[in-house]
C-alpha cells in the first residue's frame, strides 16, 4: 500500500469517527459535557475536561492512527 493510500484510508477513519461523534453528541453530552472527548473506531476512548492532559494521555504523537476530538458542550 502506498503512503497516500494509508494517508486516505487515515483520512476515512477520522471522518467515520467524527460522523459518529456527531450522531452519538446527545449521549456525549450527556455522559461527558464540559468535556474533551476522543473518537477512535467509532468508539469513546478517553475524555477529560483538560485537553492538554487528554493528548498526554493518548500519546499522539507515537499515535498513527486517525482519532478524533472534539469538545462537548
Amino acid at each position: 500500500m502506498s503512503e497516500s493510500d494509508r494517508d486516505f484510508e487515515k483520512y476515512v477513519k477520522l471522518k467515520d469517527n467524527f460522523e459518529w461523534f456527531h450522531s452519538n453528541y446527545e449521549e456525549l453530552k450527556r455522559d461527558f459535557s464540559d468535556q474533551y472527548v476522543a473518537v477512535w473506531d467509532k468508539m469513546q476512548i478517553d475524555n477529560d475536561y483538560n485537553f492538554e492532559l487528554l493528548i498526554k494521555r493518548l500519546n499522539l504523537s507515537n499515535c498513527d492512527e486517525s482519532i478524533a476530538i472534539e469538545y462537548v458542550c
